[in-house]
């Protein structure tokens, strides 16, 4: 069995996967070019270090969930300087208790937070990075390296569009990456 197959068969399995394909290279140039061209609503430069990492991995697969898939990882987003000092970040839900004891932060979302007390050097972006899916590599034979991104909302059109998805609130898109 080819290990996109197998891989993809795996995917299916995790609780809150809706669907899972192959992303050829077309597809994956095509994410590519969008995720480059990206920028905030504050037009601050946006970073999809996950995706530019993913396009380095062997294999693509765009995969569709809602929200009770498993895995409970999300890819990070930080908010950094040129020189890499950490001006703000995501949460993941386990630490949103902790920082909202805090009174050296500001929310700007129910899961970012801003340091103002951390000033950056240079220019700033949004910067999003990926996590690493070591289930994969436990569950499907072969796999090596593997990781998971979110693509921004641009691309999310563009996975959706391509897979004859719904825009529908509630489904979302990652990119997992892995190398054999």
């Amino acid at each position: 069995m080819p290990i996109i197959k197998n891989v993809i068969d795996y995917i299916l399995t995790v609780s809150g996967v809706l669907d899972a394909y192959e992303m050829d290279d077309e597809v994956s140039r095509s994410v590519f070019d969008v995720e480059k061209s990206v920028r905030t609503r504050t037009n601050n430069d946006y970073k999809n270090i996950g995706y530019d990492i993913a396009m380095e991995r062997k294999h693509r697969i765009c995969v569709f969930y809602d929200d009770t898939y498993i895995f409970g990882k999300r890819s990070i987003l930080k908010l950094m300087d040129s020189e890499g000092t950490i001006m703000g970040t995501s949460l993941l839900p386990e630490e949103i208790p902790e920082y909202q004891e805090r009174d050296d932060v500001i929310w700007v979302s129910e899961d970012f937070v801003v340091f103002p007390e951390i000033t950056g050097k240079g220019e700033e972006a949004f910067v999003l990075f990926p996590f690493e899916i070591h289930e994969i590599e436990e569950n499907v034979p072969g796999t090596t390296f593997v990781i998971g991104t979110s693509p921004t909302t641009s691309s999310d059109e563009v996975l959706k569009h391509k897979f004859n998805k719904p825009m529908v609130k509630g489904m979302y898109t990652m990119i997992v990456a892995f190398d054999d």
